[in-house]
């Protein structure tokens, strides 16, 4: 499990090289469910050496305005995986 910076990102770098950018899932742990805003993962890049994710939070409906997702900020754990392809 990773966690996330100030601005959201988690760069998670692999525990070996791959030959190539390997399959990447991320799966952030949503901090509040039962609001009224959940989050999701973003893959901004994906190496043989690394993956940067950035995590989103959505908005409530009566607050979306101009910005229906802000970044999610520091602390929040995401999941990740990284598979070889075939």
């Amino acid at each position: 499990m990773e966690v996330t910076d100030a601005a959201g990102r988690v760069v998670w770098t692999f525990p070996s090289a791959h030959a190539v950018p390997p399959v990447v899932s991320a799966l952030p742990v949503d901090p509040a469910p039962g609001d009224a805003t959940t989050v999701v993962a973003v893959l901004e890049s994906v190496t043989a050496t690394q993956a940067t994710i950035r995590v989103w939070q959505t908005q409530p409906p009566a607050a979306l305005g101009d910005q229906p997702a802000v970044p999610a900020g520091a602390g929040l754990a995401v999941h990740v995986v990284a598979v070889a392809r075939s």
